[in-house]
């Protein structure tokens, strides 16, 4: 993950457009349909590395055959009509759909009739640093629900206001946080359910795993963090580490993670001297706490007051 990249890129001439899409996503092969004094194509990037956000706006009917792309590639439609066959399915998507967009590993033909299309992309590697099991084949292709749709575009509203603030910058603990978000938001709105739990795993489960696992967050509370991480580090399956922080404290390492970020943010709100600028937004942000509201939340449940009240009164 690395700082937004905020791009914006508009064209008449088809051949740009193909040129864009080829940069952007994939080798594609672009052809329009009708006059193409009338054609315009829009589209728009926050970049952030292992995650993006595009807009694309593409008049007129454009067919476009792409390379694999690599990554889970999820779509909204705005407005118009979209047609997707990747081999996999054969879809006709329109106005308030949510859904996977092409198989990551196939060659796909796509059809664009006067389409709006939120695009949110996402780096494979971002899924297994929150669930061990495959995602690719336990995504479903079919529109999600309403409710699931609203939640999810809800949530790349949000991003993208976030990350396109211009003069805003984002530490790595906030761009790590952001890059987790979206990959546990989308495996749980665009995928089914894993099987049960392995033996192996419970018999790895041992108090020696929590011991090692705690030491090291409390030497590394300020890098960005993931559960495939500390399991890496403790030399176990993400599944057994979860099971031992479950069976033996009762919580998950990321919330074990938290709850000592949640401790060193007090520290420093504590720590501050009248006028020597620091803010519970600045502190949050330190620390990894992507969103204010759920930050104070957090606090006022482990210590029982605000983080202002800290702040005003070390």
């Amino acid at each position: 993950m690395h700082e937004p990249k905020v791009t914006e890129f508009a064209t008449t001439d088809p051949e740009q457009a193909c040129a864009l899409l080829a940069e952007a996503y994939r080798d594609n092969r672009l052809r329009v349909r009708g006059s193409v004094e009338s054609y315009r194509f829009e589209h728009n990037r926050c970049d952030l590395g292992d995650v993006h956000f595009d807009f694309l706006h593409n008049t007129l009917t454009t067919e476009v055959v792409v390379q694999p792309l690599g990554r889970v590639v999820l779509l909204r439609v705005l407005d118009g009509e979209q047609e997707l066959d990747d081999g996999v399915s054969d879809r006709r998507l329109g106005p308030g759909d949510v859904f996977v967009g092409p198989h990551p590993d196939r060659e796909y033909r796509t059809g664009l009739h006067g389409t709006r299309l939120q695009i949110t992309g996402i780096d494979l590697s971002l899924f297994s640093g929150i669930d061990p099991e495959p995602v690719v084949e336990r995504l479903c292709y079919e529109p999600v629900s309403p409710e699931k749709a609203r939640r999810w575009s809800r949530t790349v509203d949000y991003m993208t206001a976030l990350f396109t603030d211009p003069g805003v910058e984002n530490g790595p603990l906030v761009l790590g946080a952001a890059g987790r978000l979206m990959a546990a938001m989308a495996l749980d709105t665009f995928t089914t359910g894993r099987g049960e739990e392995r033996p192996i795993d419970r018999r790895d489960a041992v108090p020696d795993t929590v011991r090692r696992a705690v030491a090291f967050l409390e030497a590394n509370p300020d890098l960005d963090l993931g559960v495939a991480d500390i399991a890496r580090a403790c030399r176990v399956s993400v599944r057994a580490l979860q099971l031992a922080f479950r069976r033996h404290l009762d919580t998950t390492p990321m919330a074990y993670l938290r709850r000592i970020r949640l401790d060193l943010a007090r520290a420093d709100l504590r720590a501050a001297a009248p006028g020597d600028g620091t803010t519970v937004t600045g502190v949050a942000a330190k620390w990894g706490f992507l969103h204010g509201s759920r930050f104070s939340a957090q606090y006022r449940a482990a210590f029982g007051e605000p983080p202002s009240h800290t702040l005003r009164n070390p």
